[in-house]
């Protein structure tokens, strides 16, 4: 026989309290109408010993809410991206929110597709790295009042509120520290789309840097999809006309990773045959050899800044005139990939 849920009365009868006060404490509340520090702690240990689980469905329909929020990024499998999703799936159940996170793979229609989907399952906000070359959608979700927050990349006309790092800073920083070690023959590899703010912000920062100590830069966009062997190829390529660049910046950590395997199949020493620096830091940067020089972004604040973004929109007025662009800093790590031996 099927077990009987728990209810709010069951925890209300067995202390001789209202349903009504039960409500209030288990809903934080409790402050806000005068409950007592000791009510409420009798009220949760019931609450505990009863196994009482909240039904989200029924409370959802009574609040017109369907405590689910959207995540969508470019690439799940991406390191940055992965760990912001982690980051945000334990924000969202702390708060009482499931989470459902798709990927776009940098397709502008495919991502549209994902919002109309998301916006049918009745989600109650979303957090977008976009892809879109303009910010139209997102404007038109601000005017409606619904909750979405941008992260990662930005629009010069947005009016949703988004959170980004300062990727300009960080390019030029990596770009002022090759031309330091002597580096001269630059080579930048970016990932499609070349629109995208990250990846114009990041290629012009070190462009410009580089201009400042009179250094030309090569920029190559690879294609999304199989960066693995598009960076391979390319690599040949350029061993094969004897042009191989003495740096290369890499604009996320996907193409550093290609580029390391590439430039141990060729046989080309890092850092003394091709520097190496990646826009993005991951773990196992840190104690491969070489170890590999790198900026790196604030994941945690990044994803609590956007998270606690929404969730204040959810809690209050989501068509508010203001406007809220938040940059973050980055952090430039000089390791072994980029130290020539004397």
């Amino acid at each position: 026989m099927r077990k009987k849920r728990v209810s709010l009365n069951d925890i209300a009868e067995s202390l001789g309290v209202s349903r009504a006060l039960v409500s209030l404490v288990l809903n934080d509340k409790d402050a806000k109408h005068g409950i007592s520090a000791e009510t409420k702690k009798r009220v949760l240990a019931k609450a505990q010993e009863l196994n009482y689980k909240p039904n989200h469905f029924a409370r959802g329909l009574r609040l017109g809410k369907s405590f689910t929020i959207g995540l969508i990024v470019s690439d799940i499998a991406n390191g940055f991206y992965s760990r912001i999703a982690r980051n945000i799936e334990d924000l969202a159940e702390e708060h009482g929110y499931n989470l459902i996170t798709c990927s776009t793979d940098e397709d502008i229609e495919r991502e549209l597709r994902l919002i109309k989907l998301l916006r049918n399952k009745q989600v109650d906000g979303m957090i977008v790295s976009s892809s879109q070359k303009t910010p139209e959608e997102f404007n038109r979700l601000k005017a409606e009042g619904f909750p979405i927050v941008l992260i990662d990349r930005y629009f010069e006309d947005l009016e949703a509120p988004c959170v980004v790092v300062k990727n300009k800073q960080g390019a030029a920083q990596a770009a002022a520290h090759l031309a330091e070690l002597g580096y001269k023959k630059p080579l930048v590899l970016a990932i499609d789309p070349a629109y995208a703010y990250t990846i114009k912000e990041r290629c012009e920062g070190f462009v410009d840097e580089m201009k400042n100590h009179s250094i030309n830069s090569k920029v190559i966009y690879i294609p999304f999809g199989d960066t693995t062997v598009n960076v391979e190829q390319l690599i040949g390529s350029l061993l094969e006309k004897n042009d191989l660049p003495d740096c290369i910046f890499a604009l996320n950590n996907n193409i550093a990773t290609a580029c390391l395997q590439a430039l141990r199949k060729f046989n080309i020493g890092i850092p003394n045959q091709i520097g190496l620096v990646c826009f993005d830091d991951v773990p196992y940067f840190n104690f491969i050899q070489p170890s590999v020089t790198a900026i790196s972004q604030p994941v945690d604040e990044l994803s609590a800044a956007a998270f606690e973004i929404l969730l204040k929109l959810l809690k209050e007025d989501s068509k508010s005139k203001e406007k809220v662009i938040k940059y973050l800093p980055v952090e430039f790590i000089s390791r072994e990939s980029t130290t020539k031996n004397k």
